[in-house]
C-alpha cells in the first residue's frame, strides 16, 4: 500500500492525536489527494457535490489537497461551533505558497495572519471607514456617487447596459472618495480591476500550485514571477494613493474644514503624531484592503440582484411600487431612505442568500489541534465553509432555489436557532468588517436604478444565472447586459441632475 494512503488513513482514523471520531472522506490518490475530484468549475459546486456524496450527513468532510488536509464545513451548527468555541484557534489564514509571494511587505486585512498586525489593520479600517459613526458621516458621499451613476445612465442613449461594469465604477469611486477624496480615471480603474481579480484568484483554495510542489517546479517559476509582479504592482498602486494625496495637500495631512475627511488624511495625521507606529506600508495596506475587498464583491452582488429581478418581474414590480410610493418621483432616493424600504432590503438579503459574496469564505487555518463536533482536527488543517450550500439547505429553507424576498418579511422568529441562518460576510473575529458599507452600497445602487429607470432583459429568454469562478468570489458566468430606459415620471428629476 502507498505510504501516503497509510498516513492519511491513520490521521483520519484517530485525528492525529488519538482522539475524535473518523471524519467522512472520499478515496484519495497519491500525491494529488482529492484534487482530481475538483476538475469542474466553479470550485464551490464541486465541493458541495463531494459533501453531499461522501459527507454522510456529518456536516464535515475531510479532503486532501496534495499533502494538505482540508476540512469542508457544511453544517450551520458546526460552523457556529468553529467560530465561537474555536474562533481563536481558527483565526489564521493558510500559509500557501501563492499567498506568501503575493503580498509585498504587508498583507491585506483579509489575508493577514491573526496577531498584532492584523489587529492594527482591522482597527484602523474600522475606526476610519467602517464603524457606524464613519458610515453615517460618509452617507453624503454615497448619495453623490449615486447621482453620478444615474446622470451617466440618463445622458447615455437608451439601450443596452453592462450592469457589472456600471456597478463596479459606482462602487470603486465611492470607496475611493472615502479613502482618498477623489475618483479613479478609466485607465486607473481598469488597472485596479485586473489587479484585484488576480489577487482574488490567488487568495482562493483552487490553485493546485499551492498544494503540489512538483507543479511549481514544472512551471519553471512562471507562477512565482507572475505573483511577484502582482505584488510589485500592488505596492506601487497603494503607494501612489498616498503620494498623490500628499501632492494634493502639500501643507501636511490637514484637510480644509469644508472638505470631507478621508481615510488617508486621518492616517497621515496619526503618522505625524506617531511616525514610528504608523508608516506608509500600513497606510497603503489599509487603503488597498478597503478598495480590493469592497469593489468586486459589492458590484457582483448588484449584478446578481438585477439578474434575479429581471427573471422575477413580480418581485421587480413590488420593489418599484415600494420605492415610488415611499420616495416618490420628485427627488432622487437617498441613503436615509433605505430604512423605510423593507422590501428592497429583503431583495439584498435574498440575493446574498442565493449568491453569497464568497461561497466558501476566505480559507481559515487551524493554529492548534482541536476537536470540532466530536472530530479531531490537526494543526495546519485548512478550513473551508460551504456557505453556498448552507444558504440553500432544503431542511432550513422553503423552496431554497427560488428567489423569494418575501421570506425575510416574516416577523416571527423560528424557534430553531439554525433556521434561516446565514453568514454571507463570515462569522467570528474574522468576519468581514465591511458588512455595513456593503449593504448601504448595494441598497443605494439598486434603489436608484429601480427608481429612475425601467429595465428589461435582452431577448425573450431568461437571464442566464450560471455561476462563474474567479478564485474566492463568485461572479456571473455570463456578465449581465440589460436594456435600460428612463422612467417617464422621473425625467424632470433626471434632467436637473
Amino acid at each position: 500500500m502507498n505510504i501516503d494512503f497509510m498516513r492519511w488513513d491513520l490521521c483520519n482514523t484517530n485525528g492525529g492525536n488519538g482522539h475524535g471520531r473518523r471524519i467522512p472522506s472520499p478515496p484519495a490518490r497519491p500525491i494529488v489527494g482529492h484534487l482530481h475530484l475538483l476538475k469542474k468549475k466553479p470550485l464551490h459546486r464541486s465541493l458541495a457535490a463531494l459533501a453531499k456524496r461522501y459527507g454522510d450527513g456529518a456536516g464535515l468532510l475531510l479532503l486532501r489537497f496534495g499533502a494538505r488536509p482540508v476540512l469542508l464545513v457544511s453544517s450551520p451548527a458546526v460552523a457556529r461551533e468553529c467560530f465561537t468555541a474555536h474562533d481563536v484557534a481558527l483565526a489564521d489564514r493558510p500559509g500557501l505558497a501563492s499567498r506568501r509571494l503575493l503580498p509585498d511587505d504587508c498583507p491585506a486585512i483579509a489575508t493577514a495572519n491573526y496577531g498584532p498586525l492584523w489587529r492594527q489593520l482591522r482597527r484602523l479600517a474600522t475606526v476610519h471607514a467602517l464603524c457606524a459613526h464613519r458610515l453615517a458621516a460618509t452617507a453624503a458621499t454615497r448619495d453623490a456617487e449615486a447621482r453620478v451613476m444615474v446622470r451617466k445612465l440618463w445622458r447615455a442613449e437608451p439601450g443596452k447596459v453592462a450592469v457589472k461594469k456600471m456597478a463596479y465604477e459606482f462602487v470603486v469611486n465611492l470607496i475611493m472618495a472615502v479613502v482618498a477624496g477623489n475618483r479613479m480615471h478609466q485607465e486607473e480603474m481598469l488597472r485596479f480591476k485586473a489587479m484585484t481579480e488576480a489577487a482574488h484568484a490567488a487568495t482562493g483554495a483552487a490553485n493546485r500550485h499551492d498544494f503540489i510542489p512538483v507543479l511549481r517546479l514544472l512551471n519553471f517559476g512562471r507562477t512565482a514571477r507572475k505573483l511577484t509582479a502582482l505584488a510589485k504592482e500592488r505596492h506601487q498602486f497603494g503607494q501612489s494613493l498616498v503620494d498623490d494625496y500628499r501632492r494634493r495637500n502639500p501643507h501636511g495631512a490637514s484637510e480644509p474644514d469644508e472638505t470631507p475627511r478621508t481615510v488617508i488624511g486621518d492616517l497621515l495625521r496619526e503618522q505625524e503624531r506617531s511616525p514610528e507606529s504608523l508608516d506608509d506600508v500600513v497606510i497603503r495596506t489599509v487603503c488597498l484592503s478597503l478598495l480590493q475587498a469592497g469593489t468586486d464583491t459589492s458590484s457582483s452582488t448588484i449584478e446578481w440582484a438585477m439578474a434575479l429581478l429581471l427573471n422575477n418581474p413580480t418581485a421587480f414590480k413590488k420593489a418599484t411600487t415600494e420605492i415610488l410610493s415611499i420616495v416618490g418621483t420628485s427627488r432622487l432616493l437617498q441613503e436615509s431612505d433605505l430604512a423605510n424600504l423593507p422590501y428592497l432590503r429583503c431583495i439584498v438579503t435574498e440575493t446574498l442568500r442565493l449568491y453569497p459574496l464568497a461561497p466558501n469564505l476566505v480559507p481559515h487555518e487551524a493554529s492548534q489541534d482541536l476537536t470540532v463536533a466530536g472530530h479531531a482536527i490537526t494543526r495546519g488543517t485548512v478550513v473551508l465553509v460551504d456557505v453556498y450550500s448552507m444558504h440553500r439547505d432544503p431542511d432550513a429553507w422553503d423552496e431554497p432555489e427560488q428567489f423569494t424576498p418575501e421570506r425575510f418579511l416574516e416577523v416571527e422568529v423560528e424557534a430553531d436557532e439554525d433556521s434561516k441562518w446565514m453568514m454571507p460576510f463570515g462569522m467570528g473575529r474574522r468576519k468581514c468588517p465591511g458588512e455595513g458599507l456593503a449593504l448601504r452600497t448595494i441598497g443605494m445602487a439598486l434603489g436608484v436604478m429601480i427608481q429612475c429607470f425601467e429595465w428589461e432583459q435582452v431577448g425573450e429568454e431568461e437571464v442566464d444565472t450560471s455561476e462563474g469562478s474567479s478564485g474566492i468570489t463568485m461572479p456571473m458566468a455570463i456578465p449581465l447586459v440589460a436594456l435600460c430606459r428612463p422612467r417617464a415620471e422621473m425625467k424632470l428629476v433626471l434632467g436637473n441632475l
